[in-house]
């Protein structure tokens, strides 16, 4: 639009005519060399001629930047339009994985409800309904972004850590105690989660996924050394592997070690400074 502009602007000397009527007088005096043109009578028409000129030059140098500010106005209002459609596609994209999960995982907890129903004691249907609702929690926290998505994760949380009371009470499983410390951590009470864990280490010293999981909350807290600890002792009472944690495990020491060496060796430019 602003160069179609600037096309229209630029055709108006050839319309107005300044070339024109400068060569209207100069003809008429050349055809009437006799007829005696008074300065009085041709003030009026030199000096319309140079306002017309001055026009002329002034929209030359102005339609530049006029065709500039158009140019931007019109970005400006492309980049708002753009961006105003990336945030709505993103919340549509939200709310598509929200529903997504909310559909998997509600038909799976309606059918283990449904045998709880029939059966309170139904140990299977417990546990597995206490993981779906974990899991289900865990995923939809990564998604939640309005107070109504995240009051819904609490939701989904609180029914897990329900459902594993529920079975510990019959039931004494490590996987359980681990899983019901993670819904407290989930939840966002990391210090209780830490002292589930740190109970039921004491305990069971030899679950490495309770170790492996109480190195994770150490470091999400802060406590470095702890989460050192931790890991490290999680591979200690599993050194076969059995329980899958020790790949995780080594991954996160590696990055431990990489945050202390990439710290020192900070402090030792900042010394040298």
């Amino acid at each position: 639009m602003a160069s179609k502009k600037h096309e229209q602007v630029e055709e108006k000397p050839e319309s107005v005519g300044l070339g024109t009527t400068g060569r209207g007088h100069h003809a008429s005096e050349e055809s009437e060399p006799s007829r005696t043109v008074k300065p009085s009578s041709r003030r009026p028409l030199v000096l319309v001629a140079v306002i017309l000129v001055s026009i002329i030059m002034v929209g030359s140098i102005l339609l530049p930047s006029l065709s500039a500010i158009v140019s931007g106005m019109q970005a400006s209002s492309s980049s708002s339009s753009t961006d105003a459609a990336q945030t709505s596609e993103t919340a549509a994209t939200t709310n598509s994985y929200m529903d997504q999960l909310d559909s998997r995982y509600q038909s799976t907890a309606d059918s283990l409800e449904a045998k709880l129903e029939s059966n309170p004691n139904d140990a299977a249907a417990l546990i597995n309904l206490a993981n779906t609702y974990l899991t289900w929690g865990d995923m939809a926290k990564n998604y939640a972004s309005t107070d109504e998505e995240n009051a819904h994760v609490t939701d989904l949380l609180q029914k897990a850590e329900g459902y594993y009371d529920t079975y510990l009470e019959n039931n004494d499983a490590a996987a359980a105690h681990v899983n019901r410390a993670l819904c407290r951590y989930y939840l966002g009470d990391s210090a209780g989660a830490i002292s589930a864990l740190e109970k039921f280490v004491a305990a069971t010293p030899d679950y490495a996924p309770a170790w492996a999981n109480l190195g994770m909350i150490y470091r999400e807290t802060g406590d470095t050394n702890k989460a050192e600890d931790a890991y490290n002792k999680a591979l200690e009472v599993d050194p076969n592997d059995e329980n899958g944690m020790k790949s995780y495990v080594t991954s996160q020491l590696q990055s431990i070690t990489s945050s202390a060496d990439a710290a020192t060796t900070g402090d030792a430019s900042a010394d040298a400074e």
